[in-house]
């Protein structure tokens, strides 16, 4: 009997989580994954009609990325300074980097070494590739 009711106390628990709680819970989980650690691999390509038009390669070695808590990455160059861009999370699955917004490809959650992610806008997709070593 008595663990029916604990069953039952977490049963309700857990029915009263609104889907804003568990969005928010799967964000959080992915902010920390991209924040922790740095991205040694950076590489932005654009695309028009399927065809690439455009690569640029954000951070190579030895630069890297970080993504901080304060809402801007980080490109670190060594002695020539710091570029930095503005980014947040609405979710797990969206992200507004330096003004766009884009749909990132990939479950963080379930990986912490590559994501990437995409915006398509008037026959254009423009895609990031962030990888660690």
């Amino acid at each position: 009997m008595k663990k029916l009711m604990i069953l039952g106390l977490v049963a309700f628990g857990l029915a009263s989580c609104s889907e804003d709680t568990i969005d928010n819970i799967g964000r959080d989980t992915a902010q920390n994954i991209i924040r922790s650690n740095q991205w040694e691999d950076v590489v932005r390509t654009e695309f028009v009609d399927g065809k690439e038009v455009f690569r640029d390669t954000l951070v190579k070695d030895p630069q890297y990325m970080n993504f901080n808590k304060d809402g801007y990455t980080y490109i670190m160059m060594g002695q020539d300074g710091a570029k930095s861009y503005p980014y947040e999370m609405p979710n797990s699955k969206t992200m507004i980097f330096d003004g766009v917004t884009y749909t990132i490809k990939e479950n963080i959650i379930t990986t912490i070494v590559k994501f990437s992610m995409e915006n398509v806008t008037n026959g254009k997709t423009t895609k990031y590739e962030f990888k660690r070593r």
